[in-house]
Formats: structure tokens, C-alpha cells, sequence
């Protein structure tokens, strides 16, 4: 079942400081691990779930076929699950069950199975309570790439047991679409889970309430407006974005991951 995996990913709040990530990719290797590993980012904002998971999942279609590490992970220690979600594509995720994975697994199709992982069947004999990522979940990924079957990792688990990813999905009704921000990036623009093709085309300005109300221009690109201003344009994921040529949208607009944004169309 795993053996067209291609590679590892992983994905962590831990920043590159210290000697965290080093010993979560020295525990996939001492696995005897052939596959390489490629970093999406170890620099998502420390507890912030959302913004790792919308980052996982921009990323994850983009990856060959693998097993993707995921953790960020402010229940560590606690009785949340760790889960195994084997998605549609072929591809199985790994991470703490608060909905960090789900946005990525449905951006590969959906699940298929999943697995809450026993702790007991990690194959260390000393578990921190501190770091499951390096006990727990990178000894499950070398099993997994190394083509071990998740059955003998975990417990198998409906999908509607797993907590989701927790930003609602966007709604529309009397010209309005509310969403939510999803991710702040290193720009300062305001990524949203608004779907561009929801505006369905054919719209010269886009009202934006937040804490204020906006109405700014549509570009293509930043340098459709000057330095300086506002700008709705779709992201390179194609879902709306919040953007000022040359500055940061999300100091100016107050935004932070989870905050309800909505956008109403004006022609």
C-alpha cells in the first residue's frame, strides 16, 4: 500500500532555534528511512492551528506522493489523539487530532481511513509528555514510508470522530459572502477561505467588512494599484486575498487568523 510513497514532509511550530526539528528528521532516518524529507515550514505561529493547517494544506498537492508530518500541537501531553489519515490521493497524514490535518486531507481528496495511534507501539520505551512529535509521530512516519501497515500503528477510527479544521466554511446569501481569515503571510497579506470563483466574475470593487469597512479595487496583481493601497486579488491558491502594493493589509486592517471577514459585491 506505501510502496509509492515519495517522500516526507513536515510541517511544525517549532522555529529552527533549537534542536527540535534535528531530532524529529534523526529519528526518521535512524528508521532506516530512504525517502527525502522536504520542510514546508517549522515556522508557523507557535499554538496556531489554523494558519498551520492552511499552510499544510497549500502545500500538500504540490508534494509527490508521502507521508506528511504535521504538529502543532498545544494539547501535547494531554488525552487528544494522535492520528494516521490515509487520504484519497494515496498520501497518509500524521499529527495531534484538532483539526491541523483536515483542511489538507480534503485538499487530497477526502479520507479514506484513519487511525488513532497507539502509544505504546511507538518503539521507544520512554515517551515525553512534552514531545510526542519526536516519540511519537516520527517513529509512526519511518514506519509508514518504510511501507509498515497502519493497522499495526493504530486503533481504526471513523472520520466523524475526528475534530475538524476550525475555520466554518464560507457562506453566501443577499449578496454577501462571509468567510474567514485564514492566514497571515510574511507580506501582510490577508489570506482568506473564500473561494475567488464564489465572486463569479464581472465585479469592480468588493466591499470588506471586518472591525471597518473597505471598499477597495480588484487587480490581478499588487501593481494594479499604487504603492500603497488596498487590493482584492486572488491568491496563487485561488482564494481571496487582501493585499497593499508595497505594505502590509493585515496592520492596516487589524486581521488575525480566524477573524470573520465577509466580502459584498458591488458593480
Amino acid at each position: 500500500m506505501n510502496s509509492q510513497l515519495a517522500c516526507v514532509t513536515m510541517l511544525t511550530d517549532f522555529g529552527l532555534s533549537d534542536e527540535t526539528v534535528a531530532c524529529c528528521k534523526g529519528v526518521l532516518l535512524s528508521k532506516g528511512l530512504n525517502l527525502p524529507i522536504i520542510d514546508i515550514s517549522h515556522e508557523v505561529p507557535p499554538f496556531d492551528i489554523i494558519s498551520g493547517g492552511w499552510i499544510l494544506a497549500g502545500a500538500l498537492p504540490f508534494m509527490p506522493l508521502g507521508a506528511h508530518l504535521a504538529v502543532v500541537d498545544p494539547g501535547v501531553g494531554t488525552e487528544r489523539k494522535i492520528v494516521i489519515l490515509h487520504v484519497q490521493r494515496g498520501d497518509f497524514l500524521v499529527g495531534p487530532d484538532n483539526g491541523l490535518l483536515m483542511e489538507a486531507a480534503r485538499r487530497l481528496g477526502g479520507i479514506k481511513r484513519a487511525w488513532s495511534v497507539c502509544m505504546e507501539r511507538s518503539g521507544f520505551k520512554k515517551i515525553s509528555s512534552t514531545f510526542h512529535a519526536r516519540d511519537i509521530m516520527a517513529p509512526v512516519v519511518g514506519d509508514l514510508g518504510l511501507g509498515i501497515p497502519p493497522s499495526t500503528l493504530g486503533e481504526e477510527i471513523e472520520e466523524k470522530a475526528l475534530i475538524d479544521y476550525p475555520l466554518a466554511e464560507p457562506k453566501q446569501e443577499n449578496g454577501k459572502i462571509t468567510g474567514s481569515v485564514a492566514y497571515i503571510d510574511a507580506y501582510g497579506t490577508v489570506r482568506t477561505n473564500i473561494l475567488w470563483r464564489s465572486l463569479k466574475g464581472n465585479v469592480k470593487n468588493l466591499k470588506i467588512s471586518s472591525s471597518w469597512l473597505f471598499s477597495i479595487p480588484v487587480g490581478r496583481t499588487f501593481a494594479d494599484v499604487a504603492k500603497g493601497d488596498l487590493v482584492i486579488l486572488e491568491d496563487s491558491w485561488g482564494y481571496v486575498s487582501i493585499a497593499i502594493n508595497q505594505g502590509r493589509a493585515s496592520d492596516l486592517l487589524g486581521s488575525k487568523p480566524g477573524d470573520p471577514i465577509s466580502v459584498e459585491f458591488t458593480m
